[in-house]
C-alpha cells in the first residue's frame, strides 16, 4: 500500500516547505537586527536593514536558495532516492550558511551559543560532502559497490566529523580538510559516472551537466576556502561571499531540469515552481511592508499585489517563453509540413520527408525504420525512444535520445505524434482521393472518346456527302469539347436530346442497310442532367456501332421507357448474335456496363435467335422533371 506522503499534491509539498524556509530566514534575519544591547520585540529598537553586512546577506541568501531549489525538487519526487539526496544537500546548505550568519550579529552571545552554531556549520558543511558523494554513486546511474561505497562514506566521514566536534580529534579547524577530501571524492564520483554513462547519451550529459555544475559550485568555495585554510594559508575570498558559489550548482539543476529532465522531471515542474513563487513572493513582499516599512495591511496587501502582476508575472513568462517553451512550433507549421510529406509525388520521398519532419521536430539523435510491432504511439526504454507505428507508405520508425540526447520523451509528445500520424493519415488519404478522381476523369475521357468521338468519326468516314461530312465533323468537335468539360451544367430536356439523337442513330445506320425502330414512353416536361445525357448518348452510339461492325443485322429496334422508379433503355438487333456465357467484355461493352452500374444502374444482355437484346436499367432520380 501507498505511504499517505505520496497522496498529497506536490504543491502542498512545496508550500509547506517554502513556509518552513521563510520562516527559517527571517528568524535569522531577525536576528541579525537585534541592537547590541540585548533582544527586543520592539521593532522600533532594531537596527536598519542597511546595517545588516553582505557577508549575512550572502548567508542568508544563498542558504535560503539553495534550500527552495531543493525543496521544489523534492516535492515533485518525494520518493525518488536521488531527489531526495539532492533535497537534502540544499538543507544541508542552509544549515551550514544560516549557521555561519552567528559571527555577523550584533546581539551578544555566548559562547555555548557560539560554538552550537559553529557546530551546527561544522556538520551542515560536512554533511552537504557526504550527500553529494552518495548522490553520485546513485545517480545518473548506479556504480557498483555502491551500497558499501555508500555506507563508507557516511560512516568515514560522519564519523570524523562527530571525532572533531566532540572526540579525541575535536577542533572547528578540521572542517576544512573534511570537507576538502569530501571534495576530492565528488569529482572521483562524478569522473567515475561520465566512465559508466559513456554508452548511454542521455545518463552521460546528466552526469556531465551535473557534474559540472557541482565541481565549480563546491569545488569553487573548497579551492577558495577550505583548500588554503587546510594547509594553513589565509582563504582567496572571504568564507560569505565564497558560500555563493553554492549556487551554481541550484542555478545548474534548474537549467538541466529543462534540458535533461534531472531526476525524471519535466516542464511541469516550472509550471508549479512559478504558481508557488508568484504566491510566496506576494507573502514576502507583504511581510516586508508591514514590518519594515509600518504599512498597514490593507495598502501592503494592494501593493504586494500590484508588483506581483507588474514585475513577477511578465518576468515569469518571459523566462517561460525564452527558457522553458522553447521554439514550439504552431499548428500551422505542423499542418503544412505534415502536408508536405503527404503530398509528395512519389512514395520514396513521402517517407523520407516523414521521417525527417519527426526528427527535426523532435530533434532527435536517431531515426531508426523497425519491424511493425503495434499500431499507436508508444514510449519506450523509460522516456529515451518514440515507436512511431506505420502510416501511408512509411514504415513504422523508432525515435531515440530527443532534444539532442539531452531530455525524454513526454506524455506531451506522444499526443503530438499521435496528432501529426492522424494528419499523416488523413493527408494521404486526401491525395487517394484526388488520385482517384484524377483516374476516373482519364477513363470517362477515354470512354466518351471511345464510344462517343470514335462513333462520329465513323460516321462522317462513311458518309458520301461532302456537306454531311463536314457538319458531322463539326458536330464531332463540338462533342469532343462537351467530353473534355463534361458538357453543361444545366438539366435538358430529354425528348430533344433524344430526337437528336435518333436522327443521328438513323444516319449511321442507313449506309449499311439497317432500319431504326425507335420508341420513347416519357413526358414532355422530363429532363436528364449533361452526365446522364452522356452516359446514354454513349450507350447508344456504342452500341449501333457494335451492330454495323460485327452483327451482319438488318434491323435494330430501341426502346426507352421512363417509369415512376425507373428509365429502362433496352436495344435490340436481329443479327447473328454471340453467346453470353462465353463471352469476354471487350472495350466496348466493358464501357457500356461500367457507365451504366456507375450512375448506380443495372446492365444485362440477352440472346435470342436471330440477335441480342442490351438492357440498362437507370434510377428514376437521374430523371429529373
Amino acid at each position: 500500500m501507498a505511504s499517505s506522503r505520496t497522496n498529497i499534491p506536490p504543491f502542498l509539498h512545496l508550500i509547506a516547505l517554502v513556509v518552513i524556509g521563510a520562516l527559517a530566514f527571517f528568524g535569522f534575519l531577525i536576528f541579525g537586527l537585534q541592537p547590541s544591547d540585548g533582544w527586543t520585540w520592539d521593532v522600533s529598537q532594531w537596527r536598519p536593514l542597511t546595517m545588516i553586512s553582505g557577508y549575512m546577506w550572502s548567508e542568508l541568501l544563498t542558504g535560503l536558495i539553495a534550500y527552495m531549489i531543493s525543496a521544489w525538487v523534492w516535492s515533485l519526487k518525494p520518493t525518488h532516492p536521488s531527489a531526495c539526496l539532492f533535497a537534502a544537500s540544499g538543507l544541508m546548505t542552509l544549515i551550514f550558511c544560516f549557521a555561519a550568519t552567528a559571527s555577523q550579529v550584533a546581539i551578544p552571545i555566548s559562547e555555548s551559543t557560539f560554538w552550537f552554531f559553529a557546530y551546527l556549520n561544522m556538520a551542515g558543511a560536512s554533511g552537504f560532502g557526504i550527500v553529494m558523494i552518495c548522490l553520485f554513486l546513485i545517480y545518473p546511474s548506479r556504480l557498483p559497490a555502491w551500497r558499501f561505497l555508500t555506507g563508507a562514506a557516511v560512516l568515514g566521514f560522519g564519523g570524523w566529523t562527530l571525532a572533531s566536534m566532540f572526540g579525541p580529534l575535536k577542533s572547528y579547524s578540521n572542517v576544512q580538510l573534511i570537507t576538502l577530501c569530501e571534495m576530492i571524492l565528488i569529482i572521483v564520483a562524478v569522473i567515475w559516472q561520465v566512465w559508466a554513462t559513456r554508452h548511454d547519451p542521455r545518463q552521460r550529459a546528466i552526469a556531465v551537466w551535473l557534474g559540472v555544475a557541482t565541481i565549480l559550485g563546491s569545488g569553487g568555495f573548497i579551492f577558495t576556502v577550505a583548500a588554503p585554510s587546510a594547509i594553513g594559508l589565509p582563504a582567496l575570498i572571504p568564507a560569505p561571499y565564497a558560500f555563493a558559489f553554492f549556487l551554481l550548482i541550484y542555478f545548474g539543476l534548474a537549467v538541466g531540469l529543462m534540458r535533461y529532465r534531472l531526476f525524471d522531471l519535466g516542464i511541469w515542474a516550472y509550471r508549479l515552481g512559478f504558481y508557488v513563487s508568484a504566491a510566496v513572493l506576494m507573502i514576502v513582499i507583504d511581510i516586508a511592508l508591514v514590518s519594515f516599512l509600518s504599512f498597514d495591511s490593507a495598502e501592503a496587501i494592494g501593493i504586494s499585489l500590484l508588483i506581483t502582476a507588474l514585475v513577477y508575472l511578465p518576468l515569469r513568462d518571459f523566462i517561460w517563453r525564452k527558457f522553458v517553451a522553447g521554439q514550439s512550433q504552431t499548428d500551422m507549421q505542423v499542418f503544412s509540413r505534415v502536408l508536405g510529406a503527404a503530398l509528395e509525388a512519389n512514395s520514396k520521398r513521402r517517407a523520407e520527408n516523414w521521417q525527417t519532419l519527426l526528427k527535426n521536430h523532435f530533434h532527435a539523435l536517431e531515426v531508426t525504420p523497425v519491424e511493425t510491432k503495434a499500431h499507436d504511439v508508444e514510449i519506450g526504454s523509460e522516456g529515451l525512444s518514440l515507436y512511431i507505428p506505420p502510416v501511408r507508405d512509411a514504415t513504422a520508425l523508432q525515435i531515440d535520445y530527443p532534444q539532442n540526447g539531452r531530455a525524454l520523451f513526454s506524455p506531451d509528445d506522444v499526443a503530438f505524434a499521435r496528432h501529426i500520424v492522424q494528419l499523416m493519415q488523413y493527408a494521404g488519404e486526401s491525395r487517394d482521393a484526388y488520385d482517384r478522381g484524377v483516374a476516373e476523369e482519364r477513363t470517362r475521357i477515354a470512354r466518351d472518346i471511345h464510344d462517343n468521338i470514335g462513333a462520329q468519326l465513323m460516321r462522317a468516314l462513311h458518309s458520301e456527302r461532302t456537306d454531311r461530312k463536314d457538319t458531322m465533323i463539326r458536330e464531332t468537335l463540338a462533342d469532343l469539347r462537351d467530353v473534355i468539360n463534361n458538357a453543361q451544367s444545366q438539366a435538358l430536356p430529354l425528348d430533344d436530346v433524344l430526337a437528336d439523337l435518333r436522327a443521328e442513330t438513323a444516319d449511321r445506320l442507313e449506309p449499311h442497310n439497317i432500319t431504326l425502330d425507335w420508341t420513347l414512353d416519357a413526358t414532355a416536361d422530363d429532363t436528364l442532367m449533361p452526365g446522364k445525357v452522356h452516359a446514354l448518348r454513349s450507350f447508344i452510339r456504342e452500341a449501333a456501332s457494335n451492330v454495323i461492325k460485327h452483327s451482319n443485322a438488318d434491323a435494330l429496334t430501341v426502346k426507352i421507357d421512363v417509369q415512376p422508379e425507373e428509365l429502362h433503355l433496352i436495344i435490340t438487333d436481329n443479327g447473328t448474335g454471340f453467346d453470353i456465357e462465353t463471352v469476354t467484355l471487350g472495350q466496348g461493352l466493358g464501357n457500356m456496363k461500367a457507365r451504366v452500374e456507375g450512375l448506380g444502374g443495372q446492365f444485362s444482355m440477352r440472346t435470342h435467335s436471330p440477335g441480342v437484346s442490351l438492357i440498362a436499367i437507370l434510377p428514376r432520380e437521374t430523371v429529373t422533371s
